[in-house]
């Protein structure tokens, strides 16, 4: 009777350990959209606006998500001009104390960014605090500049809520390059960036802030250059009816595992 008992507890503890081994985050774009009809081409864009947005959750919904450390956002046929239009410098982005008013020209775009904070040890949402952070993005000339701030506001009441806040006080900066793809078939501009460690672990290393998700509207910047029109973003074509959009997420590498890339798409009206 020992042996059998010992022999239960043994494959229940396996299977413990397989739960846990097969929780995995759970990708997936919400929204994808541009703001202007039209398929355009590559001698005649067309000037628009872009909406984008995505969720990340665990596949346990009590548990928050792995942190991710990379990205790469782009979409069939949708390219990028940051050259022609007002910029400001990273650096001047990047500064605890705000964003100077030299850099509101360069602003092309805003959205909310919801994370889940607590410790590495434990996933548990009920033990995990919301983390929501007004996002502002800045052309810097050849890419975007990410800006998160919770402004010193206390954290939200709970994780449904849109409040900004967050229990550590959060003003900082992410440098993200567009970076010349293809995707669906047709060229494209991937935004690409790394999250700093400030951002991934406010505070303490043993402080994981988990992203849960994000919604970004960039709006229309057109201006004419040699006589035509060109925009921050414009469309350049798709090959059907729908335009993918794509996002890439990679895993912060841990001493148990290993950086993943896994990938979304969504199609939306091209």
């Amino acid at each position: 009777m020992r042996k059998l008992l010992i022999a239960a507890l043994a494959v229940v503890a396996v299977l413990a350990v397989a739960s846990v081994a097969m929780a995995v985050n759970v990708y997936k774009v919400t929204k994808a959209s541009t703001t202007v009809r039209g398929k355009g081409t590559a001698t005649k864009p067309i000037p628009t606006g872009f909406k984008f947005g995505f969720t990340v959750t665990d596949s346990d919904p009590s548990q928050r998500g792995t942190v991710i450390e990379k990205y790469a956002i782009g979409a069939e046929g949708l390219r990028t001009n940051p050259k022609l239009f007002p910029k400001c410098a990273f650096t001047d982005l990047d500064d605890q104390a705000g964003v100077p008013s030299k850099c509101n020209k360069a602003q092309v775009g805003s959205g909310l960014v919801k994370n889940a904070a607590g410790s590495n040890t434990d996933r548990s949402l009920s033990s995990s605090s919301p983390c929501n952070l007004q996002l502002r993005l800045y052309n810097d000339g050849d890419g975007m500049t990410l800006r998160l701030d919770s402004f010193g506001r206390p954290q939200p009441p709970s994780f449904d809520s849109n409040e900004i806040g967050c229990l550590l006080p959060i003003g900082t900066a992410i440098n993200g390059k567009f970076v010349k793809r293809t995707i669906g078939g047709r060229s494209a501009s991937d935004l690409v960036f790394t999250v700093p460690p400030e951002l991934k672990h406010p505070g303490l290393p043993q402080i994981d802030n988990s992203i849960r998700s994000a919604t970004t509207s960039i709006v229309l910047k057109a201006k004419r250059v040699a006589g035509k029109r060109r925009g921050f973003y414009e469309k350049v074509g798709c090959k059907g009816t729908k335009r993918v959009v794509r996002a890439k997420f990679t895993t912060e590498p841990t001493a148990s595992e290993p950086a993943r890339t896994f990938t979304a798409t969504k199609q939306s009206r091209c």
